[in-house]
């Protein structure tokens, strides 16, 4: 496929600047940019876990439904338990 495209300054310099840390020609850098696009759309596409690491989700974990209201209690209770030396 024959692609002619014009770019605008920023992005000419940057694809200059890709050739030249990269020694490649245009061709050369621009096959790698849509090899590199198309794996991480695979990516994100196909690997749930690819998903949830791109998400803004931290984490979850089972507890008792007051658990935010007694964490402070709860959080006392094991440090007591761990420093106990019977």
């Amino acid at each position: 496929m024959q692609i002619s495209i014009q770019l605008d300054d920023e992005h000419a310099q940057k694809l200059a600047y890709i050739q030249q840390t990269t020694k490649k020609n245009t061709l050369e850098t621009i096959q790698q940019a849509i090899e590199l696009r198309y794996q991480q759309l695979q990516e994100k596409t196909h690997d749930p876990l690819a998903k949830l690491k791109q998400s803004s989700f931290i984490g979850s974990f089972e507890a008792e439904a007051d658990f935010a209201e007694n964490s402070e209690n709860i959080l006392h209770s094991l440090l007591s338990e761990k420093n106990d030396h019977r």
